[in-house]
């Protein structure tokens, strides 16, 4: 049987969907969940933070095209600083670069826009110089330690009733030891990888969230 996907509209990721989608078992189609109509559909497949409320309504009619983490995940993941607050605080902190106060004294660290994707409000900081050039600290930023190393992870989970159904990890080679990811820079090279010990952490802080649905973890390796 042929199950028919409805994905939220999306520029890079929509493409790749089309070329490497298993057609003898998915049919895909796109559109801007906000407006769409869900009852043709087998699945409803957000692939935004945005398109997640969008998908909300997909199980109108009790049936479960959509699984989807609750809003009150979604805005606590979609602020870094209090998604970081609440790693330590739920333990663990030994997994989260310290948090830094308003002037940071050691370096390298980087000051992070509490919400935003793909590198946006970024800075990586490296030094004093570096530090007095970017000035006063917008409202909406904090400062974290920066981790040094040029392979970063990403890890694709989807958690469904208590259980991690399906992961991807990729290793991204950013070429430079204090790279930001994202729409200025980009991965020199992209493989795939074994998650490791990243695979039961990370599964581990979606147990004590009680999370379902799509996720992403965006990794480094500091002494193993």
């Amino acid at each position: 049987m042929i199950r028919r996907v409805l994905f939220g509209e999306h520029s890079t990721q929509a493409p790749a969907i089309t070329q490497f989608i298993d057609r003898s078992r998915f049919e895909p189609s796109f559109a801007d969940l906000a407006s769409a109509e869900f009852a043709g559909f087998d699945l409803v497949v957000p692939l935004s933070v945005a398109q997640i409320a969008q998908a909300r309504p997909a199980n109108f009619d009790g049936a479960r095209r959509a699984v989807l983490p609750s809003p009150e995940l979604v805005a606590l993941c979609d602020d870094k600083l209090a998604c970081n607050e609440w790693l330590i605080e739920h333990g663990f902190g030994e997994n989260v670069p310290a948090l830094l106060d308003d002037e940071p004294d050691c370096f390298p660290y980087i000051r992070k826009s509490r919400h935003g994707n793909f590198g946006a409000g970024c800075v990586m900081v490296r030094d004093a110089a570096e530090a007095a050039a970017i000035g006063a600290v917008p409202e909406d930023s904090f400062h974290q330690r920066a981790v040094p190393g040029a392979d970063e992870y990403v890890l694709h989970l989807l958690r469904i009733d208590g259980h991690v159904r399906f992961q991807l990890c990729s290793r991204y080679d950013m070429g430079t030891p204090l790279a930001v990811r994202g729409g200025a820079q980009g991965a020199k090279t992209i493989v795939p990888a074994d998650p490791g010990d990243a695979l039961s952490l990370c599964s581990a802080i979606l147990d004590v969230m009680e999370y379902e649905g799509t996720c992403c973890f965006n990794y480094k390796l500091e002494d193993g």
